[in-house]
């Protein structure tokens, strides 16, 4: 243990030097006082133990706040989207009594519209079942988009060439309207070029133009008359392009042209010009232009001629570098050899020849047969095809080529 540093003496010596303290007070008084506190010492018992319970009052008071506010706030959390105020309480409980006096006895606007969907699926399932339903038992519905001379009864066509939305090429947009006399096409061409709305289908805003078209001399001559400062006039590429293109397909074989009365017309490229002639064997292939997949895909002939019908066929699967444009004719339709006989051009299909009953498929075919059309064949004869039908294309027989492409209504 360790021992003090102070001896004895030390301490007695600064004890002495401390200041003496002195009590006046008499024994009686000392007395006094020490029995006066210990009767105060009995008397704090009670506001002590008052301090006590309301302390404890206090800790259980907090508790339960606390368990309350905890309970609350996991309710809050547990919710979805959060805690409902007061209005939306009460909105759900309205709509909760609502629910269950509906399950108990449903009204009569519920019990109508049960039944108008009811029949609304019946129809849907009807008309579902009726499109596509296959003819002969064993066909799909049909997906041609060309029109052919049976479907020309109790109707007539009017097409319009129509730049596509790059001003690359001109597409042909076909319109199959109630049956007129020939004489009244080229008034009908000119409705239907103020009625089209070019934007629907992927195409430039192009019609209609500031120009008059009426009869020329004859039935298959179609006379235009300019401003004199037409647009048209120093945009002639465009132009010419898209007339020749609507023209051939309404049988009109020439435009004469005239400004502001006068005969002729000064154009910027093609230079000055009295009358053009229409060419209806043009010897292009066909290609596909869709815009985007909110858009129609159509046919389209080529800027280019070929030198010969299988030329153009091959080149009918060549991929061009515009966009929008893509193969009209896929590579898996193979064939073997090509021969022609007068109006009929026959297309050997090579054993490992693709064909399906698919909207593809009869999109390639019909590309095929314009081709032929625009190289003077009438008819076209796919042998050694692995199915009998695409479409309502009978590939057992000779084919018609359509009379135009893309119809749009």
């Amino acid at each position: 243990m360790r021992r003090s540093r102070w001896k004895e003496s030390e301490i007695e010596d600064m004890l002495r030097e401390l200041p003496t303290l002195k009590d006046d007070r008499t024994k009686a008084e000392v007395y006094a006082r020490i029995h006066n506190k210990k009767k105060k010492k009995k008397k704090h018992w009670i506001p002590l133990f008052a301090g006590v319970a309301s302390l404890f009052l206090m800790v259980v008071l907090a508790s339960s706040f606390i368990i309350e506010k905890k309970g609350t706030t996991s309710r809050e959390d547990s919710g979805s989207s959060g805690k409902l105020s007061l209005s939306e309480s009460k909105e759900m409980a309205d709509l909760e009594r609502k629910d269950s006096s509906n399950q108990e006895k449903p009204s009569e606007d519920k019990q109508e519209a049960q039944e108008f969907s009811s029949n609304q699926a019946k129809i849907e399932s009807k008309d579902k079942f009726s499109e596509m339903e296959p003819r002969k038992g064993e066909k799909e519905k049909t997906f041609e988009q060309a029109i052919y001379q049976d479907d020309l009864k109790n109707a007539s066509i009017i097409t319009m060439g129509v730049p596509d939305d790059q001003m690359n090429f001109i597409v042909p947009i076909s319109i199959k309207l109630k049956h007129h006399d020939e004489s009244d096409t080229l008034n009908q061409l000119v409705n239907q070029m103020s009625d089209i709305d070019e934007a629907q289908y992927g195409l430039s805003d192009y019609f209609p133009l500031d120009i008059k078209i009426s009869q020329g001399n004859d039935i298959n001559t179609a006379h235009i008359d300019f401003p004199e400062k037409s647009q048209l006039l120093a945009e002639d590429t465009l132009f010419l392009h898209s007339m020749e293109e609507t023209l051939s397909y309404n049988n009109i074989e020439k435009m004469t042209f005239s400004t502001e009365g006068k005969q002729g017309a000064r154009f910027a490229h093609a230079g000055y010009l009295k009358e053009v002639d229409i060419p209806h064997q043009k010897k292009r292939t066909y290609l596909l232009y869709q815009r985007d997949e909110s858009s129609p895909s159509f046919l389209v002939p080529s800027n280019m001629g070929y030198r010969d019908f299988e030329e153009a066929l091959q080149a009918g699967k060549g991929e061009a570098d515009i966009e929008g444009i893509s193969p009209a004719i896929p590579h898996g339709l193979k064939w073997e050899r090509i021969s022609s006989n007068g109006d009929l051009v026959t297309i050997h299909l090579s054993d490992q020849a693709v064909i399906e009953n698919s909207q593809e498929t009869l999109q390639a075919l019909e590309a095929i047969l314009f081709i032929a059309k625009d190289f003077g064949f009438e008819k076209v004869k796919f042998e050694n095809a692995p199915i009998e039908e695409v479409g309502k294309l009978n590939l057992t027989e000779d084919i018609m080529v359509p009379e135009a492409p893309n119809q749009v209504n």
